[in-house]
């Protein structure tokens, strides 16, 4: 494997952020540029669609900041999305019941993908701008954090959400690789 650059991603329930290294300069950077903020380590792990749950509008901390637009004719914003949130509950080991509800139109791997989607556009621009002749999906590895009790199922599910995202070239790619939050907080 050509790796040159390692991304760190934690992508959280509440919060999600990154962090990068290159194998010359292995210094930790941890990014705290993010759509409408400068200086957090950390964004909001939230989504804000249109109407219809067909396209991203907002993702971070803007999806939290973003009020609904009223519907003219309909009362109490009925065809006005709310900020989604949460979705990575879905994956975890906790009943049906207990998971948050998500809006009619949209699942939560979808969820997933869209948000890694901004995130993965936000990281590869950043990777680009700092070290033009790396080749994203040839000379990055990927570390995504995972919470200590998360299943295999799980672990394939995220798998294919970062493929689906463009993150990766094939779901099988030895460019991405889990570490568990224990493990992570411990280097």
């Amino acid at each position: 494997m050509d790796v040159r650059v390692v991304i760190s991603i934690d992508f959280g329930t509440t919060y999600s952020g990154f962090a990068y290294a290159h194998k010359v300069n292995t210094e930790i950077i941890t990014n705290d540029t993010w759509p409408d903020q400068i200086g957090p380590l950390k964004t909001n792990t939230v989504l804000q669609y249109d109407k219809n749950f067909k396209n991203v509008e907002e993702w971070g901390f803007p999806a939290l900041a973003k009020k609904p637009k009223k519907s003219k004719g309909k009362s109490k914003n009925q065809n006005a999305s709310k900020p989604i949130e949460h979705f990575k509950l879905h994956l975890g080991n906790m009943p049906d019941n207990e998971k948050p509800v998500m809006p009619k139109g949209i699942n939560y791997r979808k969820a997933i993908v869209d948000y890694l989607k901004c995130m993965g556009k936000l990281i590869k621009e950043t990777i680009g701008t700092r070290w033009p002749n790396v080749k994203f999906m040839d000379q990055v590895l990927i570390i995504l954090t995972v919470p200590a009790g998360f299943s295999d199922q799980a672990k394939a599910i995220m798998r294919e959400c970062i493929y689906e995202a463009g993150l990766i070239n094939t779901k099988s790619s030895e460019k991405l690789q889990f570490t568990t939050e224990p493990e992570a907080a411990g280097k």
